[in-house]
Parts: structure tokens; sequence; C-alpha cells
């Protein structure tokens, strides 16, 4: 026995539905919409016939705020309901901002077809505002936390990095007072004075060049990934970490495949944890006065991601603090604060990769991947 659900009982189904639905026919006009819709609509001062829906092309709909939608999420839609409606895909959704005067609103657009041999397609509005903003107020939290863990290591890194600064300034300051008693002398002699020019600038430039890094770094670092070498944010920690490593006398090594490995990061956050583990590489086998001092790092690649090892010659990790040192506030470090390593961790997964450390080494051994970047993901 066929049965067919009564008109007014599928209008009631609807109307209990928190949604904004609306029904549409073969050729994408309304023939059904739900309490919810039409609320909506008079809340929003929709144009008239919209909220009322039935008969209206929601086909056309999809242009009404054209001047105000720069994204283009009402062509968007358009396309994706025609998509539904012609049988090419079985359902279609997109998420796009509706703010109010007085509140952000965030919403997500759901197309599906009606199916069982009926033409047609049910369109549904859900309101995301809760996830969307506690997804931005979770991503705002991890971002103050990355910047206070890039503070620590600043911190660690203060003695070194002014002590570097002090020699190219030193060296500047010489080079200044050759420039003038060259220039009191007569006659002038123009090809010294354009050498100690020539040197003055250079060691200006190295001193730019320690402040710009550090600038850098210190900057606030969102998730927006480019493609890029891998190699490239990986040299630029070591290269913030040498006045480290040069003061605590260890040796830094690096490895790198022959051909560039690209990935689809954020460059800075990148570097953020290279400089983390090299950082903790460098004071564990100071703190432990370690005769042989050299902290190795390993670039390679397979075919789906690329791996970055960071070993030292320290004491290694004791299976105690080998389950513990992702967590946040627990280190073995007197003048760390306990979040580089849970930062760090919370960065490589943020891009898609993993972050661990290898138990029983001989020195702390600690591994992070990224996924390869693909054409595709660009085109």
């Amino acid at each position: 026995m066929n049965y067919r659900t009564p008109p007014e009982s599928r209008q009631a189904v609807l109307d209990a539905l928190t949604a904004q639905i609306a029904v549409l026919d073969a050729s994408g006009r309304i023939v059904e919409v739900n309490e919810s819709w039409r609320r909506f609509a008079r809340e929003n001062a929709a144009d008239p016939g919209l909220e009322q829906g039935v008969g209206f092309s929601y086909l056309d709909a999809c242009h009404l705020n054209g001047d105000d939608d720069p994204e283009g999420y009402g062509e968007k839609t358009q396309a994706g309901i025609l998509a539904v409606l012609a049988g090419k895909q079985s359902e279609f959704s997109l998420e796009y901002p509706c703010h109010a005067p007085d509140q952000p609103r965030w919403f997500m657009v759901t197309v599906t077809s009606l199916g069982n041999g009926c033409d047609g397609a049910v369109v549904a509005h859900l309101d995301i505002s809760p996830r969307v903003l506690a997804e931005q107020e979770s991503r705002r939290r991890r971002e103050e936390m990355a910047r206070a863990a890039r503070l620590n290591s600043v911190t660690v890194l203060a003695g070194s990095l002014v002590h570097e600064l002090a020699q190219p300034l030193a060296a500047a300051s010489l080079y200044s007072d050759s420039l003038a008693t060259l220039a009191r002398q007569q006659p002038l002699d123009s090809s010294r004075m354009l050498a100690a020019v020539d040197d003055l600038r250079t060691q200006v430039a190295r001193a730019e060049a320690i402040v710009d890094g550090l600038r850098r770094f210190m900057r606030r670092g969102e998730l927006r990934t480019e493609p890029c070498p891998i190699d490239k944010p990986v040299r630029d920690a070591l290269e913030l970490v040498m006045p480290l490593a040069r003061r605590k006398s260890t040796r830094l090594e690096i490895s790198l495949p022959p051909m560039p490995i690209r990935v689809l990061v954020n460059p800075l956050q990148i570097e953020q944890v290279m400089v983390n583990l090299l950082c903790n590489a460098i004071e564990a086998i100071d703190r432990v006065e370690s005769t042989v001092r050299i902290v190795q790092v390993l670039v390679e690649s397979d075919l789906r991601e690329a791996r970055i090892t960071v070993s030292d010659t320290g004491p290694g990790l004791s299976p105690v603090w080998a389950d513990r040192i992702f967590d946040v506030f627990e280190t073995e470090n007197e003048t760390g604060m306990g979040m580089g390593l849970a930062i760090s961790r919370t960065i490589v997964e943020a891009h898609g990769g993993r972050l661990w450390a290898e138990v029983g080494a001989v020195g702390a051994v600690l591994h992070f991947t990224l996924p390869l970047h693909a054409v595709e993901d660009c085109e």
C-alpha cells in the first residue's frame, strides 16, 4: 500500500525544523517554505515575495544582494542548485557570512535532491555562528599562546643576540672613525674612503639582518599557508639560533636532500617549531656539559610527507619525561615556561603533520612531519 504524507503534516514537519527550509521544483521555483524561513525573512527585511516564498524563483534570489556579495557566494549557490537539479550531484553545501548590524553571523546552505523519482531539491540554511565563533576564539587563543612561546624563545636567545649585535655595531663604529680620519687627510684618498664605506655598509647590513630576523620571528603568526621549500624556514631558524649555538660552543649540522621539498605551510610558524627544537637541544647539551656538542638537522621525504629530525648529543629523554614533554607547563629546563613543545605540536598538527619524540635514543631525537605540497593544491 502506498502512503503519501498529507500536505498539512508535511508542512508541520517543516515548521518544526530550526533551519530555514525551501523546497524547489525542477525549475528552481519555491513550492514550500517553513516558518523559520518566513520568520528570518521578516526579521531581515527580505523581499515580501521571498517571505511567502511560493512561486518565487530561488535562482533569481541568489543575485538579489549581488553588490554586497564580493566573494560570489550567491553565484556559487546558484551553480550548486543547478547542478543538483540537473542530477550532476546529489547534494551541495557552502558556508557563508550573513552579518547582522548588531552581531556577526555565519550560515551553512545545503542543497539536497528530493530523490525517489521526484524532481526538485530541498534548500536548508543553518545558523553555524556559535561554531564559527568558537573556532575563531580557539584560533585566537592558539595564536596568543604561540606568541608567548616565541617570547620565551627570544628570552633564551636574548643574551646571544645582544652579543651578536655588539660585533657589527662595534665594527661599524670603527669604520666610521676611520672615515672621519681619512676625510681630514690631504690629499683625500678616495679609494681608501670608498673601501671603508663598503666595510661600514657590510657591518650595518649584518646588524640589520639580525634585527630583521628577530622582528620577523616576533611577528603575529596567523595560520595562512603558502607553498614553499621546507629548507627555507629550517635555514631561517638555524640562522636565528646560530648566536646561541656559538655562545654554547655547539655545532649545528644540517643535511638536505638534493632536490627541494615543497610543502604548504606558514613559514613563520614552522620556523618557530624549528627554533624551539634547536634551542631545547642546545640547552640540553649545555645543561649536562656534554663533551661532544652537536645538534643535527635531517630533512627528508617520501611520497606523501616531509620529515624533519632534530637530534642532539645531550642526555636524552628519560622515560618519565618522554610522555610529558608535550604537555603545557611541563619542562626540565629551569629557564623555560613549558609551552614550547606543546605549542610546536599544536602548530604541526594544524598543518596536518605530526610531532613526536623518539624514546630510547642516544641523546634527544624529535621528529615532525608535514604533508607535501601538490601542484593541484593551488589550482
